[in-house]
């Protein structure tokens, strides 16, 4: 197929409609005769991923002409994903034009309502064709027709040729194509529809898609459908009837508004059926040969380079030049893609990089190479042994550290050059596997060069790299801590310190937000679901191109944000003096893990489900009949339907919501025992059930994972399994801690910052009054009382000091007066009386919210105590809700992140001062820090531990370069006991 053939198609005559009657139906064909070992059919849906790539990815993609370029880019990235999952020999990109169809010649409301096409988009559409036809993909155009038709028309014949098909959209309408042999595949998500798909989405078969359209009908297309009729009802009726041709049959037996509106509207349904339908009959004028892939890596790589050129796609540039690209003289991709050889050489655009050696080829751009012999190795140790840094990322069997092994090391010393060197791979047929050198003689001569701090380590997530090379006696990141220069990177912490909120900052994110590159996905090369191999079963062509591209990818980053760095003094000092070494002591406290009692959770967890059992007895008496108390469905209809209770509401779907948001609002005894029934099975299988499960086989240790780079404030999070969100105000979350013991000879002792975040208020607001309360030691609450109140500390009740408290802390994360009165079982007139009189008494507090709020409108950031700034991207958001939330999170975010700060220098301070042979540190959750320490020493751990956690603004601080002249004190409470519920 030539480029002039993309545009060749006979147009469509608008006014003359297709034949609907005896139009053929994919979803109902026989596919008994397709062959599904061959690789599937692939037909692309280009318009939908125009708009999708568009809208869903930054506009800053551009070249300097100032050509936006993220529709381009992303739709080349998803085509490239399809080709290196699928590696098809025949594919198909189908295209809207802007001719008017016979869609619209039917209805001048069809698609009316759509806003017209965006300029730099329409700007970008004339590159992408190119693009795909420069790739060697077919590109389909009819006058007159959308790609949907031309996309139907492709599969049905396919199917009929008995090739199976996979299309690549995200479009629900073309759910109504699929059958046995036909899917849907969006790139962007992932998401694969199937049947199954859609039986579980809509609840109707594929073959009903397009009565259910009809039915329900379609604003943004202009179908205006059966009104009365949603999608509930519409599914409903099919499920009864099976189609509407049976439904107008029998409407007379279909009660209510759809049965009188069917009637009233019955001669619409064939007219919007028509719009509904998507054809797969057009008179295309190509057969099978023309929709081949082009397999010649030459044809079109002038203008490869032209357009890379023209939109300064560097890395797609590099990759034409390099000496194994196809078109200078190795395998063709599309070779590739027929044979499988290769599912990752595709994904590099054009660009196959598996060499057996390392080569003397004199460029080095995109050069990622393969080590398979001493000589080689040799080389590359030399090279790691003169750096001044490089990167190093392990290849492994699992992503948990503690189950992980070694399988594969790659480095990268520069920017589009990497080294993968293979250690075990185990897939039988795979002949490079015998060529990898020995494990254990690689490890120990990288050893001394990973364990050198004169050499830089960079690294994406080098907390998890450190974990698995500790397994090997190999200290990483205590040589990255050590290191006396700032080569040394977590380029994940380096891209969290730098903005936290403006990416996720998974190295696949970071590669599309910065670099605007899609990676190679470990799906891509070890499948997914439950065909996905362990990498140690990866062909090793494939797993270099995928370690590699980790490596270079990681470097091009480290080359962005060392330069940012460079240019923010506070940022660099956030990175490489407090999340660095945090890093290092949350790897030891994740390799220390805390010691459980199983006995006692397995008895938890047979009283557990004692309790339970009695809840639902009672819940059945009260209810007058048995239900499944954890169906929200069931819950809904008993409390709402049968029993009558007032405040139900229901979903989209037509369920009623049974969140624990309108629970709490009803006073009923059986929605007690619901609360109490959940909160039990929650405790159940988060902890007593999983803890157990989770615990080493041998130490009986349970090792949670903390994770420094997620949420936005600075604060850690713990997972597989939380630690952080074990309840504490509860008698039974408080049974939970008992679990977690200390070990003969040791136990357990708990610091916490008291109210440190009401101290970072007095700090940050200097408000006078709220000074003094903490500088004189009083209790804070009674204290708050006494001011609000005008009386003495001393006449202040117990419930006022609970309404004080309440306000003290909700103020911190905007209550609002409702809120307050909600809480405090009190008027709103009330809590706004309270809430005035309180800010008449610390007009500092409110003088900080307003000026704090102000200044996230103007700079689009907060900072915290330390200077890290914490980005406000929705404070103009054009959504009030939106809006005001992100005002609540902008005057609320200096002080969460100030106390993660805090607490992160303090687990610098007290690692450096605690005995190692005395103590360990094994927990961090929010304000409080968890040992296990020689009960012979407690008394004077727990003060070595004390001073250094309320003086470390004096100290850590300001040896760190921040001078921090707090405003009150810091306090320190410590206890200890035999388990953790004793110690706190």
């Amino acid at each position: 197929m030539t480029d002039n053939d993309h545009n060749s198609h006979s147009p469509i005559n608008p006014n003359t409609l297709p034949n609907f009657a005896c139009m053929p139906n994919v979803a109902t064909m026989d596919t008994s005769h397709v062959d599904k070992e061959q690789p599937p059919f692939i037909l692309v849906d280009g318009s939908y991923y125009l708009f999708r790539t568009y809208h869903a990815l930054p506009k800053t993609m551009q070249n300097s002409q100032g050509l936006i370029t993220n529709a381009i880019r992303g739709t080349l990235n998803a085509l490239l994903k399809l080709m290196r999952r699928y590696h098809p020999t025949h594919m198909a990109v189908c295209f809207d034009t802007k001719s008017p169809t016979f869609r619209h010649a039917m209805s001048e409301e069809y698609k009316a309502n759509r806003p017209k096409m965006d300029v730099e988009l329409a700007e970008q559409i004339p590159y992408i064709h190119r693009l795909v036809a420069a790739l060697g993909i077919p590109l389909l155009r009819i006058e007159g027709a959308e790609a949907d038709d031309i996309i139907g028309t492709l599969a049905y014949r396919a199917v009929a040729e008995g090739h199976h098909v996979v299309i690549s959209t995200g479009d629900k309408d073309m759910m109504q194509l699929i059958n046995d042999c036909v899917i849907l595949e969006d790139s962007f998500t992932g998401k694969i529809t199937d049947g199954a798909g859609v039986v579980e989405k809509f609840g109707i078969e594929p073959h009903q898609m397009i009565d259910f359209l009809t039915l329900m009908g379609d604003s943004s297309d202009g179908i205006k459908g059966v009104p009365g009729i949603g999608k509930k009802t519409a599914k409903d009726l099919l499920n009864k009837y099976g189609n509407i041709e049976a439904m107008l049959a029998n409407v007379a037996d279909i009660k209510g508004r759809a049965g009188k509106n069917l009637v009233e509207y019955a001669d619409d349904i064939p007219f919007n059926a028509q719009l509904a339908t998507i054809v797969t009959d057009l008179e295309i004028g190509q057969d099978w040969t023309d929709l081949k892939i082009n397999t010649d890596p030459c044809a079109h790589i002038d203008e490869l380079r032209a357009l890379y050129t023209e939109l300064e796609f560097r890395n797609e540039l590099a990759s034409l030049d390099h000496p194994n690209h196809p078109a200078n003289g190795s395998q063709s991709v599309a070779h590739a893609q027929a044979d499988s050889e290769s599912q990752a050489q595709i994904a590099k655009s054009l660009q196959s990089s598996t060499t057996d050696n390392i080569t003397d080829s004199k460029s080095r751009d995109s050069a990622w190479h393969t080590i398979l012999d001493a000589p080689a190795f040799d080389s590359l140790v030399k090279r790691l042994e003169a750096a001044p840094h490089f990167v190093i990322d392990t290849e492994t069997t699992s992503v948990y550290w503690r189950q992980a092994e070694i399988v594969g090391l790659s480095f990268a010393l520069q920017a589009h050059e990497a080294y993968y060197v293979p250690l075990t791979h185990r897939l039988e047929g795979d002949e490079l596997s015998a060529k990898q050198l020995d494990r254990d003689t690689v490890l120990a001569r990288l050893k001394p060069i990973l364990e050198n701090p004169n050499i830089g380590k960079i690294g994406q997530h080098l907390k998890y790299d450190a974990h698995v090379l500790s397994h090997y006696d190999i200290d990483l990141i205590g040589a990255i801590h050590a290191s006396p220069n700032n080569w040394a990177m977590d380029t994940m912490l380096a891209s969290y310190v730098i903005n936290a909120a403006i990416t996720r900052h998974g190295m696949d994110d970071l590669a599309r937000h910065y670099l605007q590159t899609q990676t190679i996905s470990f799906e891509d090369v070890a499948g997914k679901g439950a065909k996905q191999v362990t990498f140690d079963q990866v062909a090793i062509d494939i797993a270099s191109d995928y370690a590699c591209e980790d490596a270079d990818i990681t470097y091009q980053l480290f080359d962005i944000f060392h330069k940012k760095l460079s240019d923010d003094e506070n940022n660099a000092k956030l990175l490489h003096e407090l999340e660095i070494p945090t890093a290092e002591i949350l790897c030891q406290m994740e390799a220390n893990g805390i010691l459980i009692k199983r006995s006692f959770l397995n008895e938890l967890s047979e009283r557990f489900d004692e309790e339970i059992i009695a809840l639902e007895k009672r819940a059945y008496e009260i209810a007058g009949e048995e239900f499944n108390l954890g169906s929200p469905k069931q819950l809904g209809e008993m409390l709402f339907d049968k029993l009558g209770i007032p405040g139900g509401k229901k979903t989209k779907s037509g369920q009623y919501s049974t969140g624990e948001a309108i629970l709490s609002k009803i006073d009923h005894p059986l929605v007690e025992i619901v609360l109490e029934y959940r909160g039990l099975s929650k405790l159940k299988s988060t902890y007593t059930d999983a803890l157990a499960n989770v615990a080493d086989a041998k130490s009986d240790r349970v090792h949670t994972s903390y994770h420094q780079a997620l949420t936005s404030t600075g604060r850690l999070s713990s997972t597989d399994p939380n630690l952080q969100n074990i309840p504490i105000r509860t008698a039974t979350g408080r049974l939970i801690r008992q679990a977690f013991i200390a070990p003969a000879g040791r136990v357990i002792l708990a610091a916490d910052y008291s109210q440190i975040e009401l101290r970072l208020m007095a700090h940050f607001s200097g408000d006078k009054n709220l000074t003094q309360a903490f500088n004189e030691g009083l209790d804070i609450h009674a204290a708050t009382a006494a001011e609000v109140l005008g009386k003495e500390v001393a006449e202040v009740t117990a419930t006022e000091r609970r309404n004080a408290k309440a306000i003290n802390f909700g103020l911190l994360y905007g209550m609002s007066a409702f809120g307050l009165a909600k809480q405090l079982q009190m008027s709103r007139g009330e809590a706004q009386e309270y809430i005035d009189m309180y800010f008449e008494r610390y007009p500092g507090v409110k003088d900080y919210m307003i000026n704090t709020r102000a200044s996230a409108y103007e700079q689009g950031y907060v900072e915290t105590i330390l200077g890290r700034k914490l980005y406000t991207p929705d404070i103009t958001h054009s959504n009030r809700m939106v809006k005001q939330g992100a005002e609540r999170a902008a005057i609320n975010a200096p002080l969460q992140g100030s106390a993660a700060d805090i607490i992160k220098l303090a687990m610098i301070a007290v690692d450096k001062v605690l005995p190692k042979d005395q103590g360990k540190m094994l927990l961090q959750v929010h304000d409080e820090l968890v040992f296990e320490v020689d009960s012979d020493k407690v008394d004077e751990i727990s003060q070595l531990i004390t001073d250094a956690m309320q003086d470390v603004l004096t100290t850590t601080a300001a040896e760190k370069g921040w001078q921090v002249d707090f405003a009150v004190p810091l306090l320190v409470e410590t206890d200890s006991g035999a388990n953790w519920d004793e110690a706190h």
